[in-house]
């Protein structure tokens, strides 16, 4: 696994061992990216990483010219590389890798902070329509809403969302709160 584009440009990144994580594929990444370019800038933007694993997708961000970057992950071990991972690529870069449980950390925030929240749950994560609608909040108004998601799920119906596109058995849903 690797920073596929930006100021890290084909630096590594680990992964714990096991099943864990699913990390997301750097085709998937790449796919993930090139829509919210075309969205917004992300130069110096705030970025939330729920059910961050790894870091992978928010610190793909921070290299493509993110300000900030915040990252929620319930289990220690998996939190511990992803810290590895950022202060592997920049010591000095502004992240915060938090244990917490994503809902309870989602309450305690102030609405409109960010402008990207990039969301990979395990698959097997029963209530999406909860996160999503909930992670909207977060959003400041021109923000998105990124869910990376097993590709039988649909969410058109979603007064918020705006597109998605398949990769293999994932698929990636962008929403927007505007």
């Amino acid at each position: 696994m690797r920073i596929i584009a930006g100021r890290y440009k084909r630096r590594t990144l680990l992964a714990p061992l096991g099943k864990e994580t699913r990390p997301t594929t750097d085709q998937t990444r790449e796919a993930i990216f090139n829509l919210v370019c075309a969205r917004i800038d992300l130069d110096q933007i705030d970025v939330l990483d729920l059910f961050c694993g790894t870091g992978a997708l928010g610190l793909e961000a921070m290299s493509r010219g993110a300000g900030s970057l915040i990252g929620i992950e319930n289990n220690a071990k998996t939190l511990a590389v992803a810290l590895q991972n950022a202060r592997s690529l920049d010591p000095k870069m502004n992240v915060r890798f938090l244990q917490s449980d994503v809902y309870q950390w989602i309450k305690s925030q102030i609405k409109g902070e960010f402008q990207l929240i990039l969301a990979d749950p395990p698959y097997e994560h029963s209530d999406l329509e909860r996160l999503i609608n909930e992670s909207i909040g977060l959003l400041s108004p021109q923000g998105l809403f990124v869910l990376e998601h097993d590709r039988s799920k649909s969410f058109e119906g979603n007064a918020c969302f705006k597109v998605s596109r398949t990769y293999g058995k994932s698929a990636v849903s962008l929403f927007a709160n505007q």
